[in-house]
């Protein structure tokens, strides 16, 4: 299936000033799907959760343990907790800051597919395939949130291509050997032994296929090991003698039991393969065509797949049927498998550019993909602005320019279609261009917009500058990251164990804002019945008026003699 042998060729490396060139476009794209907007409020409950263990780290100086609403939170290692403390340490605690270990993992995992798919697959398919993992926009939105998915992305990545570097010559590269081992080690430490089990198996397997020099020894092997026992042994020794239920909470039944019986999340085995196609999308209108090109049997497109190629599919395939296989899925969990696709979607544009001929069905599509991949985004960013004015209930400018902009150039492509210029690498370039732009618009316009929209902080924030007067009590819902919205404002929480104290509680107050999970809103009704009544004033379900009933509340406050207390 990967005949080939020959590396990338000087044909495909680029001089220095288009070296620069390359790199200058690679970081504005990356900014322009990255850094724009990134302030707006926090999403629930995954962002705003995370970001309170690192908010709970700073305050109690606990490293160790992490800790949610007074108790260990030990579903995952602390690599991803310590990065996003030390942010809002150092830049402020704000939104951006929970965000930025995120954000800069994705920006790094490009990076590395330029920097190390350059000497695996050559520079100019290195460029292209970090621009195409720019435009995925699942990657995209998973660097925009606090989730540990984007980290264990880039240690998977940094593993699989500095360990494949290392086998790959006659001559075994401890260095690079070192650098995947360290990778992986901060993988583990960052999600837990997933990170191994996505990096190891793809090397094996992809030397064990070839039966040369790329298959790891005996020896190798265990050095691999030494940095994780060195860097992740001590936390899991530390986080066990203080928490005598993590070695079983942890290893058994939040990985072992979780991946076997998966009580939460269940889906079919082929879940993921739309989870990819959407996950990945614009560059996911390759996959097609990437499909054709592995599989094909012509002689001419199997001189373009080299064992470096087979390396990285062995990896991306690995990664989906592992996750496929799993009980419990997640769409985020199939990310590290995106960076390897999009190499090897890379590779095939980079032939194309090179004028290779491969065959007539494949050439023939691959000519026409630009103009076809252009009108498609652009329809799909019409539907982008009406969902953004349809969430924020109103036009903006701009929506107008957003608009104006892709009716424009819905126009030209259509005018442009049988040009010749069509055909052109500047007709990638307008694509990757095209790209750019509406991922731009959905990641600091449209997800900022959806965030403002659904976020229990903004509506808060509105009804406490209503009521000031009013006290603000939670009861069930947590009130994980709300000093990030609220630093000065006080308020009370009683999880759903304390329900006699929250109801003793509200029977002393007058009114308040109650903050409680919609599942619980029946039994919080009940609860304060005889006191008070809850009104919904914000389209929030979790957000609610608590006005006294008559005068309920002063006669609870009278004593015997009917004295004021």
């Amino acid at each position: 299936m990967f005949p080939a042998t020959a590396q990338p060729t000087p044909a495909s490396q680029s001089s220095a000033p288009r070296h620069v060139l390359a790199w200058a476009t690679l970081l504005l794209a990356s900014a322009a799907v990255f850094l724009l907007n990134p302030s707006y409020p926090l999403i629930e409950p995954d962002e705003t959760r995370y970001a309170q263990i690192a908010l709970n780290m700073i305050e109690t100086g606990d490293w160790v343990t992490p800790m949610l609403d007074g108790q260990p939170y030990l579903d995952k290692p602390p690599l991803m907790y310590w990065c996003t403390a030390l942010s809002l340490r150092f830049m402020g605690e704000n939104e951006f800051a929970a965000r930025f270990p995120s954000t800069l993992s994705a920006i790094m995992t490009i990076v590395v597919v330029y920097l190390l798919g350059s000497k695996i697959v050559g520079r100019r398919a290195a460029w292209v395939a970090a621009i195409a993992l720019a435009l995925c926009g699942g990657f995209v939105m998973a660097g925009r949130f606090v989730i540990l998915d984007a980290m264990l992305t880039f240690f998977t990545t940094l593993c699989l291509l500095s360990s494949y570097l290392a086998v790959r010559e006659t001559k075994f590269s401890w260095s690079w050997w070192a650098l995947a081992a360290f990778a992986c080690a901060l993988g583990v430490l960052t999600k837990g032994p997933v990170a191994l089990v996505l990096c190891a198996p793809p090397l094996v397997a992809s030397g064990w296929l070839c039966a040369d020099h790329t298959r790891p020894r005996v020896l190798q092997w265990a050095v691999f090991i030494v940095p994780m026992l060195l860097i992740c042994t001590p936390w899991y020794i530390a986080v066990a003698l203080r928490n005598a239920e993590f070695m079983d909470y942890f290893f058994w039944e939040h990985n072992f039991k979780r991946f076997t019986q998966g009580s939460n999340h269940r889906e079919p085995f082929w879940f993921y393969i739309p989870v990819v196609l959407l996950g990945m999308f614009p560059t996911s209108l390759l996959m097609p065509l990437v499909g054709m090109f592995l599989a094909s049997r012509s002689q001419r497109v199997g001189a373009h797949r080299t064992k470096s190629l087979g390396f990285l599919f062995c990896s991306a395939a690995w990664t989906l049927l592992f996750f496929s296989l799993s009980s419990c899925k997640l769409p985020t969990y199939i990310l590290p498998a995106i960076p390897m696709l999009c190499l090897i979607s890379g590779t095939l544009v980079d032939r194309v550019l090179c004028g290779a001929e491969l065959t007539v069905r494949l050439d023939c599509l691959m000519k026409t993909f630009p103009q076809r991949t252009i009108l498609t985004v652009l329809i799909v960013w019409m539907g982008l602005i009406v969902a953004d004015c349809w969430i924020a209930g109103a036009v903006t400018w701009v929506t107008i320019v957003a608009a104006s902009l892709s009716v424009a150039g819905t126009i030209a492509t259509i005018w442009l279609w049988k040009n010749e210029i069509s055909a052109k690498p500047v007709a990638w370039a307008a694509t990757a261009f095209v790209g750019v732009i509406v991922l731009g618009f959905a990641s600091a316009k449209l997800l900022a917009t959806a965030s403002y929209a659904r976020s229990m902080h903004v509506q808060m924030a509105t009804l406490v500058e209503k009521y000031p007067e009013r006290l603000v009590v939670f009861f069930g819902e947590k009130p994980h990251a709300v000093r990030m919205s609220f630093p000065e404002m006080k308020y009370e929480f009683f999880p759903m164990e304390q329900r006699q104290q929250f109801v003793e509680f509200m029977a002393r107050h007058q009114s308040a804002i109650v903050v409680t999970a919609d599942e619980h809103i029946a039994l919080t009704r009940e609860a304060i019945a005889s006191s008070h009544r809850l009104v919904m004033t914000t389209d929030h379900e979790h957000l609610y008026i608590a006005e006294p009933i008559n005068d309920s509340v002063p006669r609870v406050a009278r004593d015997e003699n009917g004295e004021r207390r």
